[in-house]
Formats: structure tokens, sequence, C-alpha cells
């Protein structure tokens, strides 16, 4: 039966002026199937007319070549070419005509026969490359066949000829894709590509198929071109086809990746032809022959099919939902239950402002009178949906969400949860009903039994459905009741599927945009200020050139560096190889900036604690600069540690889900830690020593050494704080589940490069006296800066040495007139001249903790200034008044007679 609305046929009627209506039949694609005789009936209210007609199909030429497919030769090899008419009965009705073999736009000479040619070359050269193309000089339409030829120097690289999935595939240049016929047993095309390198990748058998797929599915497919509308027909050749199918996939044994494609194929094309024709379906046989490919058997089978196709698993739950929709759209439903090994699926009717419904009915699956958790739903009466009855089906499937694409792509449970995966963990729920409820009102009740129990601190469970519209999981209009480490339950205010997605921790949806924007506006503010630090050292630097100056500008450069990297790709998580080539990068720059303040803290131990205890260690270590030395050590161990991470963790998580950094889970954030902490430990033992060497007595006269102390303390003392702090906070902000560290590493980020500043410039005195001489226009800032800081230094010192016992200036003043005694008294009198002009009954024990102390001792100043003494001789009971002055500019002290 022909209608209007069919595929390939179509009918259409014109009346005459006389009245005569003519009846004309275009067939659109005209196939083999069509050739016979033909009944037509031409008939109105009155009477019928039928006519007999037989058509004759004359075939379509078709032109095969030897090899079939584009190939490979060597050069100076022989090249052989067939061209054949597979069809002769096709030219019937062609005029004279001939076999024509072009190269590109060439013509060959060939030798001829009325239906086969044959060309050769001997000893081909890179010349005979190109597409040869056989074709009929006189047919009237454009049909050819082609390949394309190799030629292969001696210097090029190759794939050499092998046997693999029943297949020989011949030698072939690298960079180009080999095709094949399929084994056979299969029909089909097979393809392999022959990397750059010259190595074969793995065979592409997508394409082949047994040979009862291919009839099954080009059976449906005339349905469907011939736009057959006769439900009989139709449910014959579906009954018929599923019959087959359940037979083909009830194997143990794992059915092909083709076969698998092409069931998912026929799946989808036995629904069409059913909703398109309103035929009926045997329920039993559809769901039986889904069971069979959902078998966690095909698990291999499927991952193929996902990675070389856009097909998946989701394919299967759509064709289950529409079949679903066809057979409770049926007035004459029946209650019908399916139990298979892969999904329980129950179709029935309820009354929803009633009885509501319930799937699977838990009691009935407790049988041992022990207490289980179990996976199942609950959608609650909705009084405003349904007055009348309405049909539903409600399935469970057991394991597809194994094959079921997610975020991760590994099935083992251990693997994707140390990459940081996520997975599906939990049975995949459904249920459709008749008529669309819209939004529910009490909301669907699910409840998860996990499929592997959530051990995982650091991995959340979240309450999914499948959207078939994006083709991956989402939470919209779901939300999180109860989560356990055995089950989950949820709500949801719509039907699909549903299941439980365990995912890494991230932060709550409303907290990232405000994560994200203090974290750029602290990455700014930090990257600004150490540029600042680094670009002021850089205009001042021939005024402070020194070995920790020069750390100190790699320490700003590495930490700038990976700053830039953190803020403009850590988020590139889409992109593996690129995510991985970023988390190495940043590993290596933060690792170089710790290790910059190591090498740092290593030259003050050297110079300055090593000094107190054996000078001559020190005069050795001072005489020769090292600083390349360091800067091997700081650039090149960060290197191994790097290169050692990437080769161990290389395919085992070595970065987060979320961003392009360490992860804890698989471990390789322990290569930043334990380095960080060793690091960590040193700077703390070089800190003390420097606390010892500034606390001892003897340093006190000792100007140069106690200030070099002191500034060295003051710069480690800022950096291990600000950087370890910062980075312990950062570590706990990726791998643990609570925001306060996220906010907390945020604004510690935000005043590292702050503190760099204030620490390594603003109080820097040397770098301060290189802005005032290089630029003076600086002088007044710089001066203000200055003096606000002398004063209150000044103002301190004042109230604790105005005091009228006080310890520090009793000291001072006994130094003094004991230094002046000892100028008075005879030559054979003095004490052997020294830097410190102490004695062993004027040694202080007092520890000064800033540098800013060295401005009150009493050392001999011949450059700066003159003491002056108002003192006559033969009055040894005259008092005399001291002044000590704090400002570095002017002198250091004065006295007056009083």
């Amino acid at each position: 039966m022909i209608t209007s609305s069919s595929t390939r046929f179509q009918m259409s009627s014109v009346t005459t002026i006389n009245g005569t209506t003519i009846h004309s039949l275009y067939i659109a694609k005209t196939l083999q199937r069509d050739k016979g005789g033909w009944k037509i009936k031409v008939s109105n209210a009155v009477k019928s007319e039928w006519r007999n007609l037989t058509i004759t199909v004359i075939p379509r030429l078709v032109i095969q070549m030897i090899p079939q497919y584009d190939f490979s030769v060597q050069y100076g090899e022989t090249l052989r070419l067939h061209c054949t008419i597979s069809n002769p009965d096709s030219l019937v009705g062609v005029g004279n005509g001939s076999i024509v073999l072009k190269r590109d736009e060439s013509i060959l000479p060939v030798n001829n026969t009325d239906f086969y040619s044959i060309w050769s070359k001997l000893a081909v050269t890179e010349a005979d490359s190109g597409r040869y193309t056989c074709l009929y000089s006189s047919y009237p339409d454009p049909v050819f066949a082609s390949v394309t030829v190799s030629v292969i120097k001696p210097e090029q690289k190759r794939c050499e000829n092998d046997f693999s999935d029943g297949i020989l595939w011949n030698t072939t240049l690298a960079g180009k894709m080999k095709s094949s016929q399929c084994p056979s047993y299969q029909k089909g095309l097979a393809t392999r590509y022959c990397n750059q390198e010259g190595v074969w990748e793995p065979p592409n058998l997508i394409n082949c198929t047994s040979e009862a797929f291919v009839n099954m599915s080009l059976e449906l497919t005339d349905i469907m071109e011939d736009g057959i509308r006769n439900p009989e027909k139709i449910r014959e050749t579906v009954t018929s086809t599923l019959e087959v199918m359940k037979n083909v996939t009830s194997s143990t044994s794992e059915i092909s990746p083709g076969d698998l494609s092409s069931s998912i194929d026929i799946l989808e094309k036995i629904v069409n032809v059913t909703n398109s024709s309103g035929s009926t379906i045997e329920g039993e046989v559809f769901f039986s022959v889904v069971d069979n490919i959902l078998s966690s058997n095909h698990s291999k089978s499927w991952s193929t099919v996902s990675q070389k196709t856009e097909k998946d698993a989701s394919s299967v739950l759509k064709n289950m939902d529409r079949i679903s929709e066809v057979m409770i759209h049926n007035e004459n439903i029946t209650a019908t239950k399916f139990t298979g090994s892969n999904f329980q699926l129950i179709i029935n009717k309820t009354q929803l402002d009633k009885t509501g419904i319930r799937f699977p009915d838990v009691m009935s699956n407790v049988s041992d009178g022990s207490e289980h958790v179990l996976t199942f739903l609950e959608l609650p009466k909705q009084d405003s949906k349904a007055q009348n009855e309405i049909n539903y089906v409600a399935v469970i499937y057991n394991n597809i969400a194994e094959i079921l694409p997610s975020e991760s792509d590994q099935s083992d449970l251990k693997e994707r949860t140390l990459a940081k995966k996520a997975y599906i963990n939990s049975q995949v729920l459904s249920l459709t009903t008749e008529s669309d409820l819209g939004m529910l009102n009490p909301p669907l009740n699910l409840t998860f039994q996990h499929t592997q129990s959530n051990t995982y601190t650091d991995m959340q469970a979240t309450c999914v459905f499948w959207d078939f519209a994006v083709n991956k999981w989402t939470g919209n209009g779901c939300k999180l009741i109860q989560n356990g480490h055995k089950r989950t339950a949820c709500q949801c205010n719509h039907l699909t599927n549903f299941a439980i997605l365990m995912r890494p921790y991230s932060p709550k949806d409303e907290d990232r945009p405000a994560l994200k924007t203090m974290s750029l506006i602290g990455v700014i503010l930090s990257i600004t200020f150490t540029a600042l630090t680094f670009t002021i050292y850089i205009l001042t630097w021939r005024l402070i050139k020194s070995d920790q100056n020069i750390m100190m500008l790699n320490l700003c450069a590495s930490l700038i560096l990976a700053y830039v990297i953190f803020i403009s790709v850590v988020e590139e998580t889409e992109n593996e190889g690129l995510c991985i080539a970023i988390t190495a990068i940043l590993h290596y720059l933060f690792l170089v900036t710790f290790f910059s303040m190591l090498g740092m803290g290593i030259y003050y131990f050297m110079s300055i604690t090593v000094t107190y205890y054996a000078m001559s260690v020190a005069n050795n270590f001072k005489a020769k600069s090292r600083i390349q030395w360091f800067l091997i050590g700081v650039w090149g161990i960060p290197v191994l540690i790097t290169s050692t991470g990437l080769g161990s963790f290389w395919g085992k998580g070595y970065h987060l889900q979320s961003y392009c950094w360490l992860s804890m889970g698989s471990g390789s954030l322990y290569m930043f830690i334990v380095p960080v902490c060793l690091i960590a430990i040193m700077n703390v033992i070089i800190i003390i020593s420097l606390v010892r060497v500034l606390c001892a007595s003897s340093v006190l006269a000792k100007s140069s050494l106690k200030k070099k102390a002191a500034s060295s303390l003051r710069s480690l003392g800022v950096l291990l704080p600000v950087l370890g702090v910062t980075w312990l906070f950062g570590i706990l902000a990726v791998n643990e589940k609570t925001d306060f560290f996220q906010y907390f590493f945020v604004i510690c980020n935000s005043l590292q490069g702050f503190f760099i500043f204030v620490s390594h410039v603003l109080l820097n005195k040397k770098v301060m006296l290189g802005l005032r001489n290089k630029y003076p226009a600086l002088n007044k800032f710089i001066s203000h800066a200055e003096s606000s800081h002398k004063e209150a230094t000044s103002l301190s010192r004042t109230q604790s040495s105005s005091r009228p016992n006080s310890p520090l200036l009793n000291i001072k003043k006994r130094r003094f007139y004991e230094r002046y005694i000892k100028r008075k008294t005879p030559k054979n009198n003095k004490v052997e001249k020294s830097d410190s002009f102490m004695t062993n009954n004027t040694m202080s024990t007092v520890c000064p903790l800033s540098d800013s102390h060295e401005e009150i001792m009493l050392t001999p100043e011949s450059q700066s200034s003159k003491l002056k003494l108002i003192l006559e001789n033969g009055h040894p009971k005259r008092k005399f008044g001291l002044k000590i002055n704090l400002n570095p500019w002017k002198k250091k002290y004065t006295v007056t007679e009083t």
C-alpha cells in the first residue's frame, strides 16, 4: 500500500479541463526490489478499475578497482592496477564506450577489453604517486572507482606488513590511514592508522559486522525507505528481527564492537518504525534483547563503541524510554513484569491521587528477615496531577552505570578514585508516565544503595539524572536529602533516569564566584608587589649588588612566573596533555621559589653563623663568590624532583580533577610537600643559629656582624612564615572539604607579595638609600617613611634608657669612660688595640632583636664624626654628660662637661 506520505514513493493527482483525473506515481530512488509486476487500482464513489504494470529495473553501473583501497608501494617496485565492470548488464542501451584510467587528470594507456582493463608500471618513482580513477567513457552518470597510491622512498618512515585481527595490513607510508576488508566472518570496512613514527596503531573494526546483523538492518531500512504503513507487515518484520537478535546476543561470550554498534542501530530503527506505524511490539522479546546487550560481558565492546562512535549506553536508555512511551499509550495495556540479569521493569497503571507509585517493592525483596539497604523510588500521591488512572513504566538498571559515560573513562574504582574522576556509585532508576506530570509536588523520593562503600572523604555524592539534551549527568531539580557510607537519599521534582554520581569535593556553587574573584584580585596584588620588588632591585642594582640579592631576584622571578601561569591556565583541565604540562611547570616554579629561600638561608648561615664560630672557614667562603653553584642548585634540583614526580605518577592521577595542580589522592602532592617541609625545617634551624649569634654577648661590639645577623633574621623571618603558611593553607584548600581553608589561602596568597615588598624594600636601608641616590625626587617620600620609623624606634628607646637606673645607659657610659681613660694612660699600660674595646668587666648581656640597635653602640667613628671631649687635665673629679644620637646620619654620640 502506497500513500502520499511515503518516503520513496509519491502519488500525485491532476484534473484536466474536461474533468479527467490523471494519477502519477513517482519513485524517488529505484531499487532492485521494485522490479516485477505492479497492480494499479483507480476508483471513485461509483466504480473502480485495475491495471497491471511490469517494471524492469536496470542496475546501476558498478566499477571495481583492484587493489580496492588506498595503498602504498615501495620505490622501485612494480605497480599494477585492474579495472573491472562488475555488472555488464548495466550497460544495456549505453552507446559505444570503453574503460578509462586516469592518474589525477592524466589519462593512462591501458590494455582494454569490453569489461576489463589492466595497467602496470615497472620500477615506480615518486612521480607515480597520486589518485588513480577508473570510469566508463560513455556512461551518463558519474560512476567511478578510485584509489590513492603512495610511493615510499627509501628514507621515508613506514609501517611494515602486519597480520592482525584476521587481516593482512600491507606496508603503508607513515601518517596514512590503511583500509581493508573486514575478516572473512564479517562484512564492512576496517581501518588502521600508521602513525608519524611508522608504528601501527590498533585496528578499528567498529564497522565490521556479522552478516546476520547486516541483513536485519537492511530489512528494517527497506521498510523505512519504502514508507510501508501496514501494521501487520511491520509487526511481522520487527518480531522476526527481535527473535534473531535475541538468539545472536544471548551468548555469554562478548559480542564484537561492530555487532554491538549495529544492535544499537537496529533497536533505534525498531522504535522508529513502531512509533511511525502505530504497530504493536512484543515487549518481552525487546526487553530480552536489551538485557542481553547490557550484560557486563560486553563492557570492553561498550568502551570501544563509546570511543569510536557517537553512540553509548545512553542510546539504550533513550530507546527504552521511547518504547515505554509506545507501550503505555496502548489502551489495552496489561500489567507486565520483566526480570532480567541486568534490569527489572514493571508496566502498570495507578491512580496518582490515591496511591502513588513505589518500585521495586522493597518488602518483597526481604526474605531472610535481615535489614537490607535497597535501591527504590517512591512517587507520593499527586493530588492535582491526575484524577484518573494513568499508565507508567518503572525500571531499575543493575549495571548500566558501568557502561554509561561519566567524567571517568576508567572502569576500575580504585583507579577512578586515585585519578579523582567522577563515577556512578549506584544502580539507575527510571520512571515514565503516560502523561507529563510537570513539576512534581510533593517531589519524587529516591533511595540508592551504593555499589561501593563511600569511604573516600574527598569524594562527595551528588543526585543526578541523565540529560539526553546534553548527553551527560546533571543535577537540576534534584537535591541531596541524606548521605551515608552505604546509601544516599534524594528528592527530584521531575521524572527521568536517576543515579548517584560520586565526584571530587568542590566548593559550593554559590561560593565559586566569590572565591574566583577574590583569588584573581589576590594573585594580581601579589604579582604587583613582587614585580615592584623585582623592578626596584634591578633599578638600584649597582648600589645593592650582592649574592643574596641575586637569589632574591630569582625568588621573585619564579614567583611571578608561577602566579602568571596559575592565574591564566590552572583550570585548563579539558586537555589532559596540556594540564599535565601546566601542573609540572607550576610544581617546578614553586619549588624554585622555596629553594631560592633555602639558598638565601644557607648563604646567611655561612656568612654570619660560621663567621662567628669559625672565622677561617667563613673567610674561605667569602674569598670567592659561589653564587653560580647556588643558582645551579636553586634551578637544577627542582628539575629532578619535578621529573621524578611526573614519571612516577604518569597516568595515575598526577593532577586534580578540577585544577592543574598536584593531587593528594594519588600521592603526587607529596613530591611538593616533602621538599617544602625539609626546606622549612632547615630554614628554622638557620634562623635559630642567627638568633644565637645575635644574642651572644661578644657580638655587641661587632657592629657589622650584628647588622648582617639582624638583617638576615628579618629576611628569613618574613619569607618563611609568608611562604610556608600560605602553602599550608593552599594544600588544605585543594584537598580538604572546608571552605575556610580556601578563603584563608586566598587571603594569605594576596599578602605574599606585599610582605616581600615591605621586608626587602621598605625596611632595607641599602635599597632605600639606593633609591634616594638614584632618584633624588623620591627623597621627600623616603625621608618621611624613614623618619616615621625612626621616631617610633627612638621613642621606645628613650623611654627605656631615660629611667634613672637604666642598665643599658649605665653600660654605655661606663664603656665610654673606660675607653677614654685607656687612651690617656701611658703606652706601656695600654690595652692591646681591638675593634670592640671590650673587656671581661664590660661585657653586655643585652640581646638586640633588630638592626636598628646598632646605632646606640659606642664604636670609633673616625670617618663620620669626631668625639668632642670637654675634659681638663688635673681635674679627675669633673663631671661629664653623654648624649647619644639615634639618627644614623649624624654623629653617634657627644660628650659635654656638666
